[in-house]
């Protein structure tokens, strides 16, 4: 792959976020051989204040991104999981190293990288790499959402013929019982997937149809999902149907969608 600097002799502009989408690119490889390392073997891991697993894995890929930035983008910040560095700054890089440390410790194929380049607590370039089968989800706003060059797009599919995606925490699922049972009854189908993103880039790709966290969670799980789903056509927003800021954290709960189904989650949601 040509460096950032290669990219930019050679006049290959496509819009003006693109330096940064090449940039998040070629971070996202880095962290695919970064993670390679360590998929199933015998990893450790520690519990962090919040109950989540970190590993080591996660730690080093959080450090490359900041390296590179410091490098690439000295007057950017950085937000990730597991360390920042300047977030007071406009342009932020919000990052998960690992998005689903848990099936990438279990060896489930689901755990994935993601970055997104976020101006004023708004995503305008992300990225989120395959770190088990390889392969790059990207977009740019007002660019498109694309897989590995190919364009995305949501399904059309309406509420009586939706695939969903249910959180795997199974806390969640008992607090909302009566939320969950509502859905699993009105859609079509319903799986219980590990990895946020993961079910992001289902939905970004027509895969699945939609959605649901109740609860208050990290602009590093969403921040490049955001952009990747809009860009396909779907929406992501809170229970109230307004959005987010990614520089800070997502409260009301994230709902995700193809769009069409997006009025009827909204409804099971604050109905139920």
């Amino acid at each position: 792959m040509a460096t950032l600097k290669e990219l930019r002799n050679e006049g290959q502009k496509i819009n003006k976020y693109d330096d940064a989408l090449q940039f998040a690119k070629m971070v996202a490889e880095d962290a695919r051989k970064i993670s390679s390392q360590y998929y199933k073997t015998d990893l450790k891991f520690v519990t962090k204040s919040d109950t989540s697993p970190v590993t080591i894995a996660d730690e080093k890929i959080n450090q490359l991104v900041i390296n590179k930035v410091k490098e690439h983008f000295p007057e950017h910040g950085v937000l990730g999981e597991e360390k920042s560095w300047q977030t007071d700054k406009e342009y932020l890089w919000v990052c998960d190293p690992i998005d689903g440390t848990i099936a990438f410790s279990m060896g489930e194929p689901t755990f994935m990288f993601s970055l997104a380049l976020v101006e004023n607590g708004k995503p305008v370039v992300a990225v989120a790499g395959d770190l088990a089968n390889g392969g790059i989800f990207w977009a740019t706003k007002d660019g498109g959402a694309y897989f590995d060059g190919k364009p995305i797009h949501v399904s059309s599919r309406k509420m009586s013929e939706a695939w969903l995606a249910f959180p795997t925490g199974l806390k969640w699922l008992y607090s909302r019982q009566a939320m969950y049972e509502r859905l699993a009854k009105e859609a079509y189908q319903t799986n219980i997937i590990h990895g946020g993103v993961f079910k992001g880039v289902l939905i970004a790709q027509g895969l699945s149809d939609g959605t649901i966290w109740p609860e208050t969670i990290q602009p590093w799980d969403m921040a490049a999902v955001k952009l990747i789903v809009e860009e396909a056509g779907g929406r992501l927003t809170n229970a109230k149907g307004l959005d987010h800021r990614f520089n800070e954290e997502l409260t009301g709960g994230v709902i995700i969608s193809n769009g069409v189904i997006h009025e009827d989650l909204l409804g099971i949601v604050n109905n139920s």
